[in-house]
């Protein structure tokens, strides 16, 4: 096996420590590094990539004015098949950081959309009273960039006074404004929610965003129930926004303990992150780079991957999830009632839709419960030869893009890894 080189994008001054991270993370692996921060334009115009190493990339960010360039370098690696993370999110780049954008993709989200906030395009004064005279929103208001960070340029808005003092409205959008109890940072990676860290602002001054941002009270939580209802949230959250890699922001209301996500970032911080929880996610970005390399150059088989992946992250997954995983390897059909409604949801007939995988693994497994059946039997299944096929997916799992979340892509991977080991007793 050839040298690894990670290739990071990122373009922005201000996060040359988290590129620092990433490269000493990778020179431990004893891999090669690079920052891609300036990609020529020639080259790209002519796919040129031949001196550029271009195997092992993350994505976060470059500017504000080259995505389209950066497009077409990210059509030129998923057409290449490049192990690569956030190249296909959705939206594309130029919707990555869109809060609009967000919210929608989560209201029309079944699980998810109980976690929305309502938002809207402030655009003039009177576009802001006509949302609050339809009761689409009420005082207390917060008019929002659309593409702000760190608290930044956020404003409470409690009356018509307040309102009428915002001079210009052309890059806001209108939030619900809920009264934060804390916020928390959840990173989700390959599927998985990796930790979560809490934070709390000025209590007395909740309209100081600026400081709830960076928090003035910052702790690992350590509360299972907690962690379990972010991983949730958070892990759906990336996964409709296609985010393999993603900082997940949720805020928890002030007096009901109601959830909310206040936005994914593609290029989140870690740095305070790793400080308070000790985890390290630059090393987990690596880790899970080599695993999915491991499995595209055919350095372990298939089903080796697929378990040894599954079995390093059940720490991240509920004790349900795990119970039912291990039935499942096991032949207990039962354990696979709970999943009926979860795959049911937006069933398109095409094999990388997640429902579809479930009706045709479920068939084949419980013929193989049921009436034993051998293996060279099951291995004629379209099903099975088609899935031989697939790609790791950003998952974390086997099955394909359309999974997102790995509880999810656990139960699909138990049936598949079931008949599998049926196969080999013929």
């Amino acid at each position: 096996m050839s040298k690894r080189t990670l290739t990071v994008m990122e373009g922005r001054e201000e996060n040359s420590q988290l590129v620092a991270d990433l490269e000493k993370e990778a020179k431990k692996a004893g891999w090669g590094f690079l920052n891609l921060a300036k990609i020529n334009s020639d080259k790209i115009a002519r796919c040129d990539f031949d001196d550029t190493p271009l195997d092992y990339i993350v994505f976060r960010e470059l500017s504000l004015n080259n995505y389209h360039e950066t497009e077409r370098v990210f059509e030129w690696l998923k057409k290449e098949g490049k192990v690569s993370i956030n190249i296909d999110i959705a939206g594309a780049r130029m919707s990555t950081s869109d809060k609009h954008f967000q919210q929608g993709l989560f209201l029309m989200d079944d699980k998810l959309a109980p976690y929305a906030l309502p938002t809207f395009e402030a655009k003039s004064e009177k576009n802001v009273k006509a949302y609050l005279a339809w009761n689409r929103v009420h005082y207390p208001i917060v008019l929002k960039p659309r593409r702000g960070t760190t608290g930044d340029g956020i404003i409470l808005v409690r009356n018509d006074k307040e309102l009428h003092a915002v001079k210009d409205f052309s890059e806001f959008l209108i939030e619900q404004y809920v009264e934060p109890e804390c916020d928390f940072r959840v990173f989700v990676i390959g599927g998985v929610a990796v930790g979560a860290m809490r934070k709390v602002g000025d209590l007395k001054h909740p309209e100081n965003f600026k400081v709830w941002c960076a928090g003035k009270d910052k702790v690992r939580e350590k509360d299972r129930k907690v962690l379990e209802k972010l991983s949730e949230i958070a892990c759906e959250a990336a996964s409709v926004s296609r985010m393999e890699y993603a900082g997940v922001d949720i805020m928890r209301e002030k007096g009901t303990g109601k959830y909310y996500i206040l936005e994914t970032n593609i290029a989140a911080s870690w740095t305070i992150f790793t400080e308070v929880t000790g985890i390290n996610i630059p090393k987990l970005v690596i880790e899970w780079l080599a695993e999915r390399g491991d499995y595209e150059e055919g350095v372990v088989s298939k089903e080796m991957a697929v378990s040894s992946y599954i079995d390093k992250r059940l720490k991240f997954i509920s004790k349900k999830v795990q119970s039912d995983y291990e039935g499942i390897l096991k032949g207990k059909k039962a354990c696979l009632e709970p999943y009926e409604v979860v795959f049911e949801r937006d069933k398109r007939k095409h094999l990388m839709d997640s429902g579809y995988l479930f009706d045709e693994l479920k068939k084949a497994y419980c013929e193989a419960v049921d009436k034993k059946i051998k293996g060279k039997a099951i291995l004629k299944l379209e099903i099975m030869r088609e899935i031989e096929k697939m790609p790791l997916s950003w998952a974390g799992n086997f099955i394909g893009p359309e999974v997102g979340v790995l509880e999810n892509g656990m139960i699909l991977s138990a049936m598949w890894l079931y008949l599998l080991e049926k196969s080999t007793k013929v």
